[in-house]
């Protein structure tokens, strides 16, 4: 059976407690498919070098990567990145997710100065896909709409930029030489039943 691991992110608790945990929704989508789900914890406050041999050691056991949302970038963060990269580990980015990939290769960020991509919607923007990118080669369309829940964007990175919203905000990145190394700004584990969401995941899971 195919692994694939998740890389737990901050969050805190109700009595404001620190958590490393996943959110239901990727777990959740990620069970559709026949996987074993190994969940990464990191320990942001031990040694770099020591954490990073350890997670390492736990990524090389899974076949693929993911990347999920959260709200703080690390310097652990982006040497995993890179990691995935050079050992062209399968790797998908959600939001944050996608932030890591982007800041890895020379990526900035910057805020977005409003909440224009914030909702509790579905569907809340249009986001355009590049032609002869591997992501409009997945999702078959050279434009759909998605789901939005960020405050910052990537402003630059040397991956290949592959997708925007009508207000030029980056959305997709990519390297097509790669198996498989993606990253999405907006949330398609948080859209069931959406076939261009599903069809990101099962190109994912078909490279593993």
């Amino acid at each position: 059976m195919k692994r694939v691991g998740v890389l737990l992110k901050e969050y805190k608790s109700s009595s404001d407690k620190d958590l490393l945990a996943i959110r239901s929704d990727v777990l959740t989508y990620l069970r559709n498919y026949d996987i074993e789900i190994i969940c990464i914890p990191i320990a942001y406050n031990e040694n770099l070098n020591k954490e990073l041999n350890r997670v390492l050691n736990l990524i090389n056991t899974c076949d693929g990567i993911l990347l999920p949302g959260g709200s703080k970038v690390h310097e652990i963060d982006l040497k995993i990145a890179k990691y995935l990269y050079e050992s062209d580990i399968p790797t998908l980015g959600i939001c944050l997710g996608m932030q890591i990939l982007s800041l890895a290769f020379q990526g900035t960020l910057k805020p977005i100065g409003n909440q224009t991509h914030q909702s509790d919607l579905k569907y809340v923007h249009q986001v355009k896909i590049k032609q002869n990118s591997k992501l409009r080669e997945i999702i078959k369309e050279s434009s759909i709409m998605v789901n939005s829940r960020h405050n910052d964007q990537v402003s630059s990175t040397d991956l290949d930029v592959v997708a925007k919203s009508s207000d030029s905000i980056i959305e997709a990145v990519e390297d097509k030489e790669k198996k498989f190394f993606i990253g999405v700004e907006w949330h398609p584990e948080s859209m069931r039943g959406d076939i261009y969401s599903k069809r990101l995941f099962d190109a994912f899971i078909s490279t593993l």
